[in-house]
Formats: structure tokens, C-alpha cells, sequence
């Protein structure tokens, strides 16, 4: 071997890192953006330990899988769309935040990761997605002195930016479960600021039940000199998010937080052949439907969502392929319409006579139809997905569709106006050549701020990070600045009292004294 390759090998060899990567929600979706990061990491020659609820069928080199799923409860096949119709901002903080709490005890009391709680196991770094409501997380960076990164699969969050150390400004910055553009009148100022605080101050009030999860679970050696929880959940080196402008609104972003939409787009693959050329026979086009892997759409009490589409696909000239979990259709199937119960979706907009993609609006979902131009169409049920698609209405590259406003009249009214106006296709296809046009693929960008802060873990981290609320806030100063305009004008208002009464004593008159 010559010199320079053996050197070469010593180098990688001494960079290499062991990494733990602990995501332990069954959520497919969120997991499709976890994925690819791992499996570079692994293909650099980095040792990757990868805890899980949603295993991979074939690991990769350099990733060691640790499969929790058997511990934890099955919660997709559960829900149903309609529960998520008109619901409130409480009422989606309080959902959100509960279900991670309730997922939490099964996720701790894993005898796999009790076993790793206890363990004396050295990691470089460690890679989670706390700031999606799983911020007891953080003491695992304390537990291994480890690197912290967090890897957010959603889009630009306001509690997430407030974690950051950068806090949201409503005037303009919209919250995370807010239906709005950053066109504000003032009312939608107001509600925007509500949304806001509601958030805000939600996840301040269950970061007590989080501590609290810590203070149970992550018993190891040493856990006494642990910071404060805040501190812990503040600590990161690094934060991946999946986020582009494009995307989204622009906005301001600390220094250790990277948008890195897309990562999860890789080279195409091959179609499976039944499903290739049922889209190469298609002479009118494609349109794709899916709702995500959360929602279980053949779902006995979504049947009526159901119908109403089928009865609109059975009269559109374009072929039809359309994610359902079960293996047959009760009812009267149209020939344009196809069913599987999961397709290779990157692959399937890629291909080129998609020409409507029907969605939930989640992230990732909206990521891929932005880079493949496909225009589309929103059926947002919770977190982020109405506001994703306020974005794309306002930009022009696809229409909203409200669970409440599902009915044949609405889908067929929708469909066919996205399908025959070109306006959609044609500001998607330019969102799209910008999208693509960055300097360096995603998945790599990704991989290098991960090895550039596992080498210098302070270099990226704003002052902001190891401030108290009350500092980063200006609390303390404005309540010194009232206390001081308080005094000052206290003092004012006692020395013209004072003065009014000289005053007033020198105008009086004295009284002549009788003789």
C-alpha cells in the first residue's frame, strides 16, 4: 500500500467518532430524516449506535441498530382525522406535549435503554431530537459528556427558537401551529402574539414534567452533578433542522442552528414494475395521494373522506395512485385508481407524469413536492401542517383543503382547478430550480457541521445558550430601569411637594400680633 493511502487511512481512522443517535418515536416520517444522516455518518467511518422505534429492515455499514419498538404502544393505527377538526392552540400544546409524556415512560423503562442508562459506553457525540417535545433527552449528552445535537425532522419552530436562545418575534415570525402569512394585519398580530405565548409559556410549564422524568429515570453514577434541567436542555453544539426558505419564510437563526431541508431526498430509485408502468401508461398524468404515514386513511371512521375522493377520481381523466393500508377497498373501486399500501414517494414525484400530489402538509411531504415542481394539494390535520399550506396558497403553488370543507362539491371544485390552471405548475417548477441551486448537497452539509463540532464543540454556541430567561430576556434590567424611573419620579414628585409648601408659606401673609 502506498504511503500517502496509508496515511490517508491513519487520518480517517483518528477522526472517526463513536456517535449515539437515540430517536425513539415510532414516527416513520421523522425517521426518513434521521436515516440518511446515519448512514453517512456510518459510510465516514463513524461508529453510529442507533436507538430506535422504527427499525430498518437492512442496516447499513457502521451503524449498529438497538430496536426498541417491541417495548412501546402501537399509536398510528389509532387515529382518526376528523378528531383533529377546529381544535384549539391549548389544545394542541396540551396533545402534543402529553403524548410525549406518555410515550416517555414506555421509551425509559425499556430494559434496552435502562441498560445504556447504566452502562460505562463512551460516545463523542450525541444525536437527538429533544426540541419535538422529548427534551428530557438532554441528559443523555450530560450522562456520556458528550457533543450535544439535536436534528429537528419539522420545519421552523418558536419553541424550538426560543430553546436556541433566539426567541421568535410575532410581529412577523409565525408560530408553529398558526394558520397565518407574515402579511399580519393587527389582529392577526394579536392572535399571532397569543399563539406565541401560549406555546411559550406551555413548554416553560412542562419542562417541570420533563426534569421530572429525568430525576426518575437517568439514575447513573454521577447524575448528582448534573446542571439545571434548563441548562442541560440549552446545551447544544449543534441543531440540524429541516428547513429551507424556499420552503418556508426566512428569518433569523442563531449560529448553531443549520437548515438542512432535503437531506433525506437521495439518488432515484427504480419503481417497482407494476407501479412504473401503470405511471408510464398514464397519457393524462398522475396524481398521487398519500396522508402520511401517521394517518391510518382506511380507517373505518374516515370512510366518508374516502368516498368523497374516489367519486372525484372516477371522473378525472388522470391515473390515480393512492397510499391504503388495507389490502382491498370495500366499495366500488374506479379503474384509474390504484392502491398500495405504501409507495417509494421521492420516486413516485420524481417521475415525470405526476402532475398533483394530495398531501397532509407535513414538512418532509412538502420538501420533496417543492423539489420535484409537483404542485399540490393540503389536507393539514395538526402541528405544523396549516401552516405550511397557508405558505403554499399565498405562494401559489398549490391549494388548502380543510377537513371541515371536505365534500364532493369542494374536491372536485379544487382538483380541477389545480390541474388545469398551469400557474401552479409553473411557480413550482421555478421554487424548485431554487431550491436545487445550493452549494452543496444537504446530506453533506449535514455530515460536515456534525464532524466539525465533534472537533470544536464550542466553536458555533452563542453567549445566549449559557444565559438564565431573566438575562436573555432583559428581565433584570427593565425591572432596574422601572425601579430607577419609579425613584426618580418618587423623588420628583416629594421635592415639588416639598417646594409647593415653601411656597406656599412665603405667600401667606403673617398675622399682626395684638398688643
Amino acid at each position: 500500500m502506498k504511503i500517502w493511502m496509508l496515511s490517508l487511512l491513519l487520518v480517517a481512522h483518528a477522526e472517526a467518532a463513536r456517535i449515539l443517535g437515540f430517536f425513539p418515536l415510532a414516527s416513520k416520517s421523522h425517521h426518513y430524516f434521521f436515516r440518511p444522516i446515519m448512514e453517512a455518518l456510518g459510510k465516514r467511518g463513524h461508529e453510529v449506535v442507533y436507538y430506535t422505534g422504527y427499525p430498518m429492515k437492512a442496516v447499513p455499514p457502521g451503524v449498529v441498530q438497538v430496536d426498541i419498538s417491541g417495548d412501546l404502544p402501537d399509536v398510528h393505527s389509532t387515529i382518526n382525522v376528523m378528531d383533529f377538526v377546529d381544535t384549539g392552540v391549548i389544545y394542541n400544546v396540551k396533545n402534543l406535549f402529553g403524548f410525549s409524556l406518555y410515550m416517555a415512560s414506555f421509551v425509559m423503562e425499556s430494559p434496552a435503554v435502562q441498560k445504556l442508562v447504566q452502562s460505562d459506553e463512551k460516545f463523542d457525540a450525541v444525536l437527538i431530537e429533544s426540541y419535538f417535545v422529548q427534551e428530557y433527552l438532554s441528559a443523555f449528552i450530560h450522562k456520556f459528556n458528550a457533543v450535544g445535537i439535536d436534528i429537528m425532522s419539522l420545519g421552523d419552530s418558536a419553541w424550538a427558537n426560543e430553546l436556541t436562545g433566539l426567541s421568535d418575534n410575532p410581529s412577523y415570525q409565525i408560530g408553529f401551529i398558526a394558520e397565518l402569512t407574515q402579511n399580519l394585519n393587527f389582529w392577526q398580530r394579536v392572535y399571532n402574539t397569543y399563539v406565541y405565548a401560549v406555546t411559550t409559556i406551555g413548554g416553560y410549564y412542562y419542562m417541570n414534567e420533563m426534569e421530572k422524568l429525568v430525576d426518575k429515570y437517568f439514575t447513573y453514577t454521577g447524575h448528582e452533578s448534573r446542571p439545571s434541567f434548563m441548562q442541560m436542555v440549552s446545551n447544544r453544539s449543534l441543531i440540524l433542522t429541516n428547513y429551507h426558505n424556499i420552503v418556508g419564510y426566512p428569518g433569523p437563526k442563531p449560529p448553531h442552528r443549520k437548515d438542512v431541508a432535503g437531506v433525506h431526498i437521495t439518488p432515484g430509485k427504480p419503481l417497482p414494475k407494476k407501479i412504473q408502468k401503470f405511471m408510464d401508461d398514464a397519457e393524462s398524468g398522475v396524481i398521487y395521494f398519500s396522508l402520511g404515514s401517521n394517518v391510518n386513511v382506511s380507517h373505518p371512521a374516515n370512510r366518508k373522506l374516502v368516498e368523497v375522493f374516489m367519486k372525484v377520481f372516477e371522473e378525472v381523466p388522470q391515473k390515480v395512485l393512492m397510499k391504503y393500508e388495507l389490502a382491498t377497498y370495500e366499495g366500488n373501486l374506479p379503474e384509474n385508481v390504484h392502491l398500495e399500501k405504501w409507495y417509494p414517494q421521492p420516486d413516485v414525484l420524481a417521475h415525470n407524469n405526476t402532475v398533483l400530489f394530495i398531501t397532509h402538509g407535513g414538512y418532509l411531504s412538502l420538501v420533496e413536492a417543492v423539489n420535484f415542481g409537483v404542485p399540490v394539494i393540503g389536507i393539514p390535520f395538526f402541528g405544523d401542517q396549516g401552516k405550511n399550506f397557508r405558505f403554499v396558497e399565498e405562494v401559489g403553488i398549490g391549494k388548502m383543503l380543510r377537513l371541515a370543507d371536505i365534500n364532493y362539491d369542494n374536491v372536485s371544485r379544487m382538483v380541477k382547478e389545480v390541474l388545469s390552471n398551469r400557474t401552479y405548475k409553473e411557480k413550482m417548477i421555478k421554487r424548485s430550480k431554487i431550491f436545487r441551486d445550493r452549494p452543496v448537497k444537504p446530506l453533506d452539509e449535514a455530515v460536515f457541521w456534525i464532524e466539525h463540532v465533534i472537533k470544536y464543540p464550542e466553536v458555533l454556541k452563542p453567549k445566549a445558550l449559557s444565559l438564565s430567561y431573566i438575562q436573555l430576556h432583559l428581565i433584570d434590567v427593565t425591572l432596574f430601569v422601572i425601579g430607577v424611573f419609579l425613584a426618580v419620579m418618587f423623588i420628583m414628585w416629594k421635592s415639588i411637594t416639598i417646594f409647593v409648601r415653601i411656597l406656599k408659606r412665603k405667600s401667606t401673609p403673617k398675622k399682626e400680633k395684638r398688643s
